[in-house]
């Protein structure tokens, strides 16, 4: 048993600090929990407060120490290529091997330029004394802040291979669901560029030929088909301008999406719009209940999960929000009530949390409102693609029975004038 010392917050908000004896950090973190605390520092033998390795933003070591191997090709890493080493470094792992040596039998068959990058960065780091996650927070930009204290944490309880092996589903998770956002938007994107080149096939190929077909034959044509040829002599002189337009408006919304007050302002804006913005909700509460409850599983502080899991939060409003309730459950408030106070939070994921929180098992209620949410985003996605998709048949459909209508019209009409 190892004495740890610890600091943490009671119900009421006071810190309170002491010590007690534990097999390891996360089995003295349960017990500081199972008296009812907050943990926020825990320190084994008394000494300075032992914290998760953090992320530390240091010179990107990743691209300098890759100079060697983008003499032959250019490597630019990214958060994609987490996932790929983490599934070949989890394989060797767990069957016992030590870091150091799984890392260099992966150096020797891995072949993709980007892994053998981060595989050998990282094997100079561990040869040279430093830990895993350390040296994963070393190469920011493939690997975020909640891999790093994951790792860390893994480290430190003695179960890495555990830990990798769900944050692996969780980052696997995360992409289908990325994928499924993409995919579903697919087919009714096809949909609508199919009816717009309709369309403008009809405006810019058949109506001017239709055009001096009818003026060389005279007559007056119907309004249908003048409003057509109307329309397509706007498009024609005008079109070039609105596209300029709409380019400099969206690159002009883009910069100002940049800034603080335009996130702001654009990401609330999108909440207010229907199903986007339920299915902006869905994803954020998603992606905060799964990030926490992988947290809090592997022996993280609530104080510290909340911070990691902020920076996970993409809609900018959330983000604002989801700050001011980490500084309630600092200040001691219960997980439930701080995350009521989020008005865009639906109550069924205050009630569970609630529940987790009284009888203890509130890392399960975390799974269980991610798996929920999980299941009404991907129905909000198949609403929403049904509508988008109907939404682009229609309107294909009535501008081409627009368009025949019109040239139909004229034909009768010009036949009628030709026959008096």
């Amino acid at each position: 048993m190892v004495e740890f010392a610890y600091s943490a917050k009671d119900t009421g908000g006071q810190t309170v600090s002491s010590s007690l004896q534990a097999a390891d950090r996360k089995e003295a973190i349960r017990k500081i929990r199972s008296r009812g605390l907050t943990p926020i520092r825990v320190t084994a033998g008394g000494n300075s407060p032992t914290k998760v390795s953090k992320p530390v933003k240091t010179e990107k070591k990743a691209v300098a120490a890759g100079s060697e191997v983008k003499k032959a090709k250019s490597v630019r890493l990214g958060r994609r290529h987490a996932l790929p080493f983490l599934k070949n470094f989890y394989e060797l792992h767990k069957s016992g091997l030590p870091i150091a040596e799984a890392l260099r039998i992966l150096g020797k068959r891995i072949k993709d330029p980007a892994q053998a990058v981060i595989i050998k960065n990282l094997l100079r780091n561990v040869q040279e004394g430093k830990s895993l996650s350390d040296s994963l927070a070393e190469m920011d930009r493939v690997f975020d802040g909640s891999t790093v204290n994951l790792v860390g944490a893994g480290e430190m309880t003695g179960n890495l291979h555990e830990v990798l092996d769900r944050l692996i589903e969780y980052m696997e998770n995360r992409r289908e669901m990325r994928n499924k956002v993409i995919g579903s938007l697919v087919y009714p994107c096809v949909i609508l560029f199919a009816a717009i080149c309709v369309v403008l096939l009809f405006l810019f190929v058949l109506m001017p030929k239709m055009q001096t077909l009818f003026d060389s034959l005279g007559g007056t044509l119907p309004l249908p088909t003048r409003l057509l040829l109307g329309l397509a002599d706007f498009l024609l002189y005008v079109g070039p301008f609105i596209l300029v337009g709409g380019f400099l408006l969206f690159t002009s919304l883009w910069r100002w999406h940049k800034t603080e007050s335009g996130a702001l302002f654009i990401d609330r804006l999108l909440l207010r719009i229907p199903l986007v913005g339920n299915m902006i909700i869905y994803a954020e509460t998603t992606q905060i209940t799964q990030t926490l409850g992988l947290l809090l599983e592997n022996g993280v502080t609530t104080v510290e999960a909340f911070k990691l899991t902020g920076r996970t939060v993409g809609n900018k409003y959330i983000f604002r929000e989801f700050r001011d309730v980490r500084q309630k459950v600092f200040e001691g408030t219960a997980v439930s009530k701080a995350l009521e106070n989020m008005a865009i939070m639906p109550d069924i994921m205050i009630d569970l949390i609630s529940v987790g929180e009284n009888t203890g098992n509130l890392v399960p209620s975390f799974y269980e409102v991610t798996k929920m949410f999980q299941k009404r985003l991907g129905q909000i996605l198949a609403t929403l693609t049904g509508v988008i998709s109907l939404g682009a048949l229609l309107f294909a459909f009535l501008f081409v029975a627009l368009i025949a209508f019109g040239i139909v019209s004229a034909i009768f009409s010009v036949s009628s004038s030709l026959s008096h």
